[in-house]
């Protein structure tokens, strides 16, 4: 793995375009995207130890994961509920606005999204922070944001 070490240890968002949903344009079993190969190890690799990617890798990630999931009508589960943990754990508006513009990529990603392990800190932040984004609105967001944060506030 020391290519995906490497590639992790150095992102910066020029790398974007080895892991970004790449797609044929097509959807179902006849989608191909060709980052998917890489992107994958590079998932697997953040599994096992999250804490060594940048903030930025992971909304890459989860970004890309979030639109395979819409095209390909299915998910890995494990995966994008790791990045979606990773983004509320680490909080702040970049990474909660991040999650909350992919998170209904689809209802299989939607559903992955919210199986969150979080700590009740991270879990109150986020909570928090989505609070502000709907006043700072007067209102104005997607209904889904309430969701979320009325989601976060049960478990």
């Amino acid at each position: 793995m020391p290519n995906e070490e490497s590639f992790i240890a150095a992102y910066s968002p020029a790398a974007r375009h080895r892991i970004a949903f790449a797609s044929n344009g097509k959807v179902g079993t006849e989608l191909r995207d060709d980052n998917r190969t890489f992107r994958t190890e590079i998932a697997k690799s953040l599994i096992q130890s999250p804490e060594s990617a940048n903030d930025d890798l992971i909304r890459d990630l989860y970004d890309a994961e979030t639109s395979y999931s819409k095209a390909s009508f299915g998910v890995h589960h494990q995966f994008v509920s790791c990045l979606a943990s990773q983004l509320l754990e680490r909080g702040g508006e970049i990474n909660i606005s991040h999650y909350l513009a992919c998170v209904f990529r689809g209802q299989d990603a939607y559903l992955s999204s919210q199986c969150v392990i979080l700590t009740k800190d991270a879990r109150d932040r986020a909570i928090a922070t989505i609070n502000t984004m709907i006043e700072r609105s007067n209102g104005d967001v997607p209904p889904y944001y309430q969701r979320i944060r009325d989601n976060l506030a049960r478990t």
